[in-house]
């Protein structure tokens, strides 16, 4: 009678049959090595770092004045409260854009006003000072 521990033991012995120092035979798939594996875990591993540090990263917007200039070219607001409704809507489809521009470029120390940044006022127009 055959012990199934021992059909076990030789089913796993075979599974990897040493072909020299450096190859070892996966399975019983002749030709893959784990030498040949070897650029696919690397490959895994780099996929792995790059998604990674993909969601550390914090979104990239444009600059102030170029922000400033996608605004005005698209000539679709006239005031803080129609931009928030078309965000609101889920019209913000370009990436570079922050969906609150007041808050983001606050931050950075870029911020002016409303009536600045949609173009309803330059810098030479205004005297006061910018919020």
């Amino acid at each position: 009678m055959i012990n199934q521990s021992d059909s076990h033991e030789k089913e796993e012995e075979e599974k990897y049959v040493e072909i020299g120092e450096e190859d070892l035979v996966i399975g019983n798939v002749p030709g893959v090595t784990i030498d040949g594996l070897d650029w696919r875990v690397t490959r895994l591993k780099l996929e792995e770092e790059n998604k990674k540090r993909f969601l550390r990263s914090k979104p990239r917007y444009l600059p102030y004045d170029e922000c400033r200039k996608w605004a005005m070219a698209m000539a679709r607001w006239e005031t803080e409260q129609e931009w928030r409704e078309w965000i609101d809507m889920g019209e913000k489809r370009n990436a570079y854009i922050p969906a609150r521009p007041d808050e983001y470029y606050r931050q950075l120390g870029q911020w002016k006003n409303w009536d600045h940044f949609l173009g309803k006022i330059n810098d030479d127009d205004y005297l006061g000072e910018w919020e």
